[in-house]
């Protein structure tokens, strides 16, 4: 029989990724960004040595990529070290950020320090707790298969752990990786699922637990809120309780204010100021960037819309006002030319606008694009072409996004 015992579920530390927006535009910010990531894993170390945790899984993406330099892997190999000490292990599946083919450089992990195999599913047992361990990682960034059709069965009278980055059935944000059902993870005879991939956090099942801790970082104005790890406690093979607690060092936020029935400029930016003071208070006073909508109408509206530097300006000193570890990342004037009145769906532009500041959603689209833009046949290359055409030969993202959002708003827009 299984004793009892803790263990940090992590995933998506996605470390040294770089934070995006703010961070290119405000050296304040970025330096206070530029290890917000590295921070977050530590306070993972930190979370499991205060709760006794017996081990630590994380479920992918350890890093977000190849390493710019060696510094990124002795960050990670100090952080598992400090473990070791405490005699907690850990156990890691590589995810599509942190995949083999896509990572170049290792170095050789403290003892104690598991990483499952990229060619089968493959068991750990830890025989002292009475647990078995089982995950694979990705080989290949693009793991289109369902690897956990695959995966060890359950050892019997052990408490069985599985550690699998998947998008599950699909989500908005996430490629669909190692696509699978929660009915087929349910189906399995596994106690709990570690899961990783998706950014947010959430249970998915509790016969047996299936769940996403989210990343332990937000990276951008799309990511906010709480970020973070899972406690998990265990009394003899049964999960008792699953807790998130936080373990990030910087916080994203977009809270809206309603400035319609405001009468001047010291009315709106009052009231701007209270909801730029629940922002930073929901963040527990973390540094926080914020991305604030303001709706507003009249003579009001088009004093603001006519020289949007100076209201930046203007919400950027409130901000300063209100605490020193605010930052303004944009401020959006809702106006009579909005989506939402043109007829785009609010949610689309916003999806567009935030990968406008995703890093990976750039790399993304220039990786996948841009070998294609050979292959057209030339009569192919309109003039309303050239322009998007030229920004995927140069690897240019930013600008492709940028047409591709042009072209979408010009597609689904309705007359008025």
């Amino acid at each position: 029989m299984t004793g009892t015992f803790t263990f940090v579920h992590a995933a998506d530390v996605h470390l040294d990724s770089p934070l995006g927006g703010l961070a290119k535009r405000d050296k304040a910010f970025s330096g206070l960004a530029l290890n917000a990531t590295r921070r977050a894993l530590a306070n993972v170390v930190d979370l499991a040595i205060a709760e006794g945790a017996a081990f630590v899984v994380v479920a992918g993406d350890l890093y977000d990529g190849t390493w710019k330099d060696q510094s990124t892997g002795q960050f990670a190999v100090s952080q598992f070290a400090r473990l070791s000490r405490a005699g907690i292990r850990v156990a890691i599946a590589f995810g599509n950020h942190d995949a083999e083919s896509r990572i170049t450089r290792h170095l050789t992990m403290p003892e104690g320090v598991f990483g499952f195999s990229n060619r089968k599913c493959e068991t750990v047992l830890f025989e002292d707790l009475g647990v078995a361990l089982h995950g694979r990682s990705y080989k290949d960034v693009a793991t289109l298969e369902n690897i956990a059709a695959e995966y060890c069965p359950p050892v019997t009278g052990m408490f069985n752990l599985a550690v699998l980055h998947t998008a599950l059935e699909g989500h908005p944000d996430h490629a669909r990786y190692a696509p699978c059902s929660v009915g087929e993870l349910v189906a399995s005879g596994h106690d709990y699922w570690a899961l990783g991939h998706v950014h947010d956090a959430s249970i998915r099942s509790e016969h047996p637990h299936i769940v996403y801790p989210g990343n332990t970082q937000g990276r951008n104005v799309r990511e906010t809120g709480v970020k973070g790890a899972m406690v998990v406690r265990v009394e003899e093979g049964v999960v008792r309780s699953v807790e998130h607690r936080a373990c990030d060092e910087v916080r994203w936020a977009r809270p809206e204010f309603d400035g319609r029935q405001a009468s001047d400029m010291h009315e709106l930016l009052s009231g701007i100021g209270g909801v730029l003071q629940e922002a930073i208070a929901g963040a527990g006073d973390r540094p926080t960037a914020v991305r604030l909508h303001v709706k507003t109408s009249g003579g009001l509206q088009n004093k603001l819309l006519a020289d949007p530097d100076w209201f930046n300006a203007e919400v950027g000193a409130r901000a300063m006002t209100v605490s020193e570890s605010l930052w303004i990342e944009r401020v959006k004037v809702e106006s009579s030319e909005d989506a939402a009145t043109r007829g785009l769906p609010p949610e689309l532009i916003e999806l567009l606008n935030g990968a406008l500041a995703d890093p990976d959603c750039l790399r993304a689209v220039e990786d996948a694009v841009a070998p294609l833009v050979g292959k057209m046949p030339a009569g192919t290359i309109d003039a309303d072409l050239a322009p998007l055409l030229a920004a995927a030969s140069a690897r240019d993202g930013n600008s492709l996004l940028a047409a591709a959002k042009r072209a979408v708003e010009a597609s689904l827009s309705v007359d008025a």
